[in-house]
């Protein structure tokens, strides 16, 4: 991350989530809560990560099965029965998992399989709400619903278990309900959003999913090659994970929304990356605490990557005329099962005698997949978070402003494809974007730039905006 003095004073105004709080805009914490009460359910957890891997594969599997089944049919009713459905599935899961009665081992898996199922259904039924927002206001919801689900994980760890069991069904039950709320109260649209993207494919960033599932599949594979492989949700390590989730979350919003600086999503990348390269490198030969605040630390770096891999397919189904369904569905497939292969690997690697070696090869392996996917380039070139390099005046500052163009445009004599673009440049507009509008090259658009700036005596954008505002 880092920080840009030509940003503009409306840059750092609050979106619309912050100023007009609901709790509904976060709902969506409803959802990684209900994966981390339900995965650490002793009758889950207690069989180390074989369930929790049938949990993640039956994810993969319900995201590709209820968009494809979206898509097929195509019809508004589908979102509803999805939502309504889907949430059923997660509450007679949980109430299996987190019984106080102890189930067959057959009906344990049965759980997971329908768990995972039914909370594929619920992430989807939100693609449609974050698929609609911008990249400012995408970036509240899913960071703020980060802090909230911290709360949340902190109280469903302390709670007695006939507790934890009303919590997850509660989250299951509410996820609906606060979903049609945030809908009900949607953030007004500003302008139309361009469309970068005319197909599914074409939307998602592959060489960055790719890092996405390398990693995935990283965190996966840790617990199976530390010498204790199992996370026990001690209390102190319970309250330092759900502050740190927590503090790094509004660490963002702070940096965005209030400190004005760029985010730069490829240095959050290389902070998941680290984390998880430095356990797989320690967990073979630490034991005792140190394995599971090692442990702890990796679920905090897939709680982030969770975060900012969901904020990536809003921005990226935003800019896109596909189906938010197909968008999320099929990208999120690269998080999931690469997740659940990891720790189907990890079991395999716990028996092995020459882990080391094994985690060479995969400490290779990661460190070559982030040198040659997470970095800014890949970023830039499929548009990703572009939107919040963008200026953002208020509203009377935008009042009369193609009026005020075209008068100071007389007065200096600028042509009319000049007039143009210094009313897209006053808008925030970047120079790829001026050019997808104008059906001109980015060249000339940096040549109309060059030209007004010196018709108008200044040297950049922020200068010219002071300008038609004096």
């Amino acid at each position: 991350m880092s920080t840009d003095g030509n940003v503009q004073a409306g840059a750092s105004r609050l979106p619309y989530e912050l100023t007009h709080f609901n709790p509904a805009y976060f709902g969506f914490a409803l959802l990684p809560s209900w994966v981390f009460g339900f995965i650490h359910r002793e009758s889950v957890a207690g069989d180390g990560t074989y369930l929790t891997a049938i949990f993640f594969l039956s994810l993969a599997a319900g995201m590709l099965a209820f968009a494809g089944l979206r898509f097929a049919l195509n019809v508004s009713a589908v979102e509803k029965l999805l939502s309504w459905s889907s949430a059923v599935l997660c509450v007679l899961a949980a109430a299996v998992v987190a019984a106080p009665v102890a189930f067959p081992p057959g009906l344990i898996i049965v759980a997971c399989v329908g768990g995972g199922l039914g909370i594929a259904g619920l992430y989807l039924s939100w693609s449609p709400f974050y698929s609609s927002l911008d990249i400012r206001d995408a970036v509240a919801c899913a960071f703020g619903s980060m802090v909230v689900a911290a709360v949340f994980k902190l109280i469903v760890s302390f709670s007695p278990a006939p507790v934890a069991l009303t919590l997850l069904v509660l989250a299951a039950a509410l996820s609906p309900m606060t979903l049609a709320a945030a809908e009900r109260n949607a953030p007004p649209q500003g302008a139309r959003p361009q469309l970068y993207f005319s197909s599914a494919r074409s939307s998602f960033p592959y060489v960055i999913l790719l890092g996405v599932a390398m990693c995935a599949f990283i965190i996966g594979v840790v617990p199976g090659v530390s010498l204790s492989p199992r996370y026990d949700l001690e209390p102190v390590l319970v309250v330092v994970q759900c502050a740190i989730e927590a503090i790094s979350a509004l660490a963002v919003l702070w940096w965005v929304f209030l400190f004005n600086g760029k985010l730069h999503f490829t240095n959050m990348w290389r902070v998941i990356v680290i984390i998880v390269a430095t356990a797989l490198l320690f967990l073979p030969h630490i034991g005792g605490p140190l394995t599971s605040w090692a442990l702890m630390l990796v679920a905090v770096a897939q709680a982030m990557l969770v975060t900012v891999v969901w904020t990536m397919l809003a921005d990226a189904a935003h800019h896109s005329s596909a189906s938010p369904y197909l968008v999320f569905s099929f990208a999120w497939v690269s998080y999931a099962l690469p997740l659940a292969a990891g720790l189907y690997v990890g079991n395999i690697l716990a028996a092995q005698t020459n882990s080391p070696f094994l985690v060479a090869v995969l400490s290779y392996a990661l460190t070559v997949t982030a040198i040659l996917t997470l970095n800014d380039r890949n970023f830039i070139e499929h548009r990703v978070f572009r939107d919040l390099d963008l200026a953002i005046p208020n509203e009377e500052a935008l009042e009369g402003i193609d009026a005020k163009c075209e008068r100071i445009g007389r007065e200096r004599g600028l042509t009319e494809r000049e007039v143009e673009v210094l009313e897209l440049l006053c808008r925030g507009r970047s120079k790829n974007y001026i050019a997808d509008t104008l059906f001109i090259s980015e060249n000339t658009v940096r040549s109309h730039a060059r030209h007004i700036y010196r018709k108008l005596d200044v040297h950049s954008r922020q200068e010219a905006m002071d300008l038609l505002l004096d």
